[in-house]
C-alpha cells in the first residue's frame, strides 16, 4: 500500500534526509520518499506489518509536524 503524509517543518535536503532515514527502518515499510517543498512524505508500506501512527509519532519525534 501507498499514503502521503503532509510533514510541515522540513526546510532542505537534509530534513528529507532526517525523515526517510527515520522511517525507512521501520517494520514494513517498503520505501519513502520526503519532500521538503512540498511538505509531502511518500510511504509505501505492508498493509498490517506497517503501524501508520507508530510511524507518525517517528517523525513527529524528530521535530516535525505531521497532519
Amino acid at each position: 500500500m501507498k499514503t502521503e503524509l503532509t510533514v510541515n517543518g522540513m526546510k532542505c535536503g537534509g530534513c528529507e534526509n532526517n525523515v526517510q532515514d527515520t522511517v525507512k527502518g521501520m517494520p514494513g515499510v517498503v520505501s519513502v520518499v520526503a519532500n521538503h517543498k512540498e511538505s509531502k512524505v511518500e510511504i509505501e508500506y505492508e498493509e498490517g506489518v506497517a503501524d501508520l501512527e507508530e510511524i507518525r509519532e517517528a517523525i513527529a519525534g524528530k521535530g516535525f509536524e505531521v497532519e
